[in-house]
């Protein structure tokens, strides 16, 4: 799994990198699409409902492979980095960097997320799931998710699909829901669950995920002012 997490960001670096090396157009280059953040609550298909819109749009999803890259080589960042030209890292470094002036534990963890998803956000035309990125994403456009559902519904589903008695999916998902809530907390001084922090809040136990992705990107398209199509 590491292996193919590890091959999907190298290919990833690769097409960034061929796609800045053709001639394109000013006006190609401002078609450039912000990216979407999803957070959510444990068990409310916050993942699926990310490849549910990249399966619609073409838009690169990055969940596990965000961790991937921090996981196996720190350095990853910095190969992402690579792929902006000189101005826009310098401006991701600045912002790194005033990131960075309270935070002090896992340092080098934080600074390669918060440079490796700055570095998603500069390209646009991504999903990212989890890990702070709404407040990581800061360019007016980029457009924030959260994923909710009511815990009986997140207990059965995950109970039914883990084969987990109710009791222990109860404890998992609260378990999960609490940590996450405490990396925010930490690192960003924030609450995950403060409506204001997003653009949209969806609940998963009223909509399938088609229609979950449909509002979404009629969100998204409403916001950005243009419709999106699948390359």
């Amino acid at each position: 799994m590491g292996i193919n997490i590890s091959q999907k960001v190298d290919q990833q670096i690769k097409d960034w990198n061929r796609r800045n090396t053709q001639a394109v157009s000013n006006k190609e280059k401002d078609l450039v699409y912000p990216v979407i953040t999803i957070s959510r609550e444990f068990g409310a298909l916050g993942a699926a409902l990310a490849a549910e819109i990249g399966n619609l749009t073409g838009f690169e999803v990055w969940d596990r492979e965000i961790l991937g890259a921090i996981a196996e080589d720190l350095g990853s960042d910095v190969k992402l980095l690579e792929t902006l030209d000189e101005r826009r890292q310098e401006d991701i470094e600045d912002a790194v960097s005033g990131f960075m002036s309270d935070k002090h534990t896992n340092v080098n963890y934080i600074r390669s997320l918060f440079r490796t998803v700055k570095t998603i956000e500069e390209h646009g035309k991504s999903i990212i799931v989890g890990r702070g990125g709404n407040y990581i994403c800061e360019k007016e456009n980029s457009f924030h998710v959260r994923v909710v559902s009511p815990l009986k519904a997140r207990i059965s589903r995950y109970a039914e699909r883990n084969g987990l008695n109710k009791t222990e999916a109860k404890e998992l998902i609260e378990k999960k829901d609490n940590e996450r809530a405490d990396f925010i907390r930490r690192y960003f001084y924030k609450d995950l669950r403060n409506p204001s922090d997003y653009d949209l809040i969806i609940n998963s136990g009223k909509f399938t995920l088609e229609q979950m992705a449909r509002l979404v990107l009629d969100a998204y398209e409403m916001k950005l002012g243009k419709k999106v199509s699948k390359d």
